[in-house]
């Protein structure tokens, strides 16, 4: 089962090297002119997102789907929210993270498993089933491990056919408290008060502390199994 998943999630961050490997490819072939091209454009989406939340949020709950990053738009949340109000933006940002982690759930269990299979076909190996006495644990840990992009978890439990109200009860507190904190922080940098950075700020190091602690039990369970 683990090398299943090693090949599924080969799969999944192969989608992140391409999308790479394209913004490299068009700064080399462009040159400087393509760099400025491409940060005017942004800086346009930015200012229209600024202006306009309803639509700030929704690229929230769609883009990061497109494997574009997440922070960017969590940054532009909080200095929305630094304006508007921080718990405001958070509860959107909390709202959308939960938007985003169920379309993306049903569109990697249904249409994505559906192509990653005739991917496999022609391989020996498959897409696992998930495993009931460890899945739980697995997708703790997937969650809360720092560096590992959202979007992958809800591509891979989508994949596996994670039962989606474990997948929920697990993903959606863990990525609201992670969204939120985000969107506290930069809501207090931007806006002055700096209780929010410190509460979004220690939301987010709590997080990651326990997702050390659980990778590392998980880790000396391993061990002794062996």
């Amino acid at each position: 089962m683990k090398k299943n998943l090693l090949v599924i999630a080969g799969l999944v961050f192969s989608a992140f090297a391409i999308l790479g490997l394209t913004y490299w490819l068009v700064l080399s072939i462009g040159g400087p002119e393509a760099e400025q091209w491409l940060f005017e454009h942004w800086k346009s989406f930015e200012t229209f997102l600024l202006a306009n939340g309803f639509w700030l949020f929704a690229a929230i709950a769609v883009l990061p789907a497109l494997i574009l990053p997440v922070a960017p738009l969590l940054t532009l949340a909080g200095i929305w929210g630094g304006e508007k109000g921080a718990w405001l933006a958070c509860a959107y940002a909390s709202l959308a993270v939960t938007v985003n982690l169920t379309w993306t759930y049903w569109i990697a269990a249904g249409p994505g498993r559906g192509l990653i299979e005739r991917l496999l076909r022609r391989t020996k190996y498959e897409i696992p089933e998930p495993d009931k006495e460890n899945e739980f644990a697995w997708a703790l840990i997937l969650r809360l491990t720092p560096g590992v992009p959202f979007i992958f978890t809800n591509y891979a439990l989508g994949l596996v056919r994670m039962p989606f109200w474990r997948y929920f009860i697990i993903s959606a507190p863990v990525l609201s408290i992670t969204a939120g904190g985000y969107v506290l922080t930069f809501a207090g940098i931007f806006g002055g008060d700096w209780q929010y950075v410190w509460m979004g700020a220690s939301g987010i190091a709590v997080i990651t502390l326990i997702g050390r602690l659980l990778v590392k039990k998980r880790q000396k369970t391993e061990c002794k199994d062996a």
